[in-house]
């Protein structure tokens, strides 16, 4: 990086949806002149897809706390901005931060942070209704930005490590490596809507995705001996899950983050949404000729939500036993709002 240029510090620290969801306010970053690093925290395999989509002059790991202690001393003061967002703002990233930037943007103050963290920090309130995108674009300092198709947009080279037959779907039966199952509609609702699918479409062909956490629930469909589905759960890395989805024809699934990878894409994208917020995460309201989101919009949705969630029924989505938002989505809706969207699209 060139010693005179600006130079800025994005926080990546949660999965992978969460860091496609900074792809926005990076580029803003480098229209605006600034050398961006990547600071990886999380422990999730991102580095090779960040590394890959050209958008960042470095990379830098902190993945312990003795690494977090030694770029504290070592990169003091190195860089002239630090952006750390909603998930990334833990006391130990915006102390990191601190060290290592001349100033920092924040939209959250973690709880006992006390005055000494809190001093020097800039927050920038959060903004309801908007689409967390366009929260992370607020980081930057410059405003809100009207969030297009393109700014969400990825070219990352294409190995052709998978062998795929082109003319696929991509389908994902559950998200947060099966840790919020809440989001997940259950393998016995994937089953019918696949056998619906084969009735109606037999040309159809339908690729799941997952990671190793969720093979189980790639299994018990396989058992259903349907024969229009691939099973590559737990086959892929993050790469070739993006390899598989830029060669496939639409997505359809959950709110996770091969979700938020088909839109970077510039896949069409069919999603079921429970209890999380389709205005913070989802993309119809963006594109709604690409993207569609598929509610049955209970009057108690959505209450998983890190700004403004709805705490009317249940505190969290986790206390609800119910979980009739997505329990009671049926796989005949689905199927009617799935054979709508591929006739859009002309799959059929």
């Amino acid at each position: 990086m060139d010693s005179q240029q600006k130079k800025a510090l994005v926080f990546v620290s949660a999965g992978l949806g969460d860091a496609i969801l900074l792809v926005p306010l990076v580029k803003l970053l480098r229209e605006n002149k600034f050398a961006v690093t990547a600071l990886v925290t999380t422990r999730m395999p991102l580095e090779e897809l960040l590394e890959s989509t050209g958008l960042f002059d470095q990379l830098i790991l902190a993945r312990t706390k003795t690494g977090k202690a030694w770029l504290a001393l070592k990169e003091y003061h190195n860089f002239n901005l630090a952006l750390v967002n909603y998930f990334a703002a833990t006391r130990s990233n915006l102390f990191l931060a601190k060290r290592m930037a001349t100033r920092v943007h924040t939209n959250r103050i973690p709880d006992k942070a006390g005055k000494r963290l809190t001093h020097g920090l800039v927050y920038l309130q959060p903004k309801k209704d908007i689409h967390d995108a366009e929260q992370n674009v607020l980081l930057a300092g410059k405003g809100s930005m009207d969030i297009k198709a393109e700014h969400m947009r990825l070219t990352i080279p294409n190995r052709n490590t998978l062998n795929l037959q082109e003319g696929y779907i991509i389908l994902q039966i559950s998200a947060i490596h099966n840790k919020q199952e809440y989001k997940n509609w259950g393998v016995p609702h994937w089953i019918r809507f696949l056998k619906l699918c084969k009735d109606s479409f037999p040309k159809l062909r339908f690729v799941m995705l997952g990671d190793q956490t969720e093979t189980s629930l790639g299994a018990e469909v396989m058992a259903a001996g349907i024969g229009n589905t691939e099973n590559q759960m737990g086959k892929t890395n993050i790469r070739e899950a993006w390899e598989a989805i830029e060669k496939s024809q639409l997505f359809i699934g959950v709110d996770g983050g091969l979700m938020h990878l088909a839109v970077a894409a510039g896949k069409p994208t069919l999603t079921l949404w429970g209890p999380s917020s389709p205005i913070l995460y989802g993309y119809e309201r963006i594109n709604p000729e690409m993207h569609r989101v598929v509610s049955l919009n209970l009057p108690c949705a959505p209450c998983s939500a890190w700004i403004s969630p709805n705490t009317t029924r249940f505190p969290s989505p986790e206390a609800c036993p119910l979980r009739e938002c997505l329990s009671t989505l049926s796989p005949e809706q689905v199927f009617g709002e799935f054979t709508t969207f591929v006739k859009k699209h002309a799959l059929v």
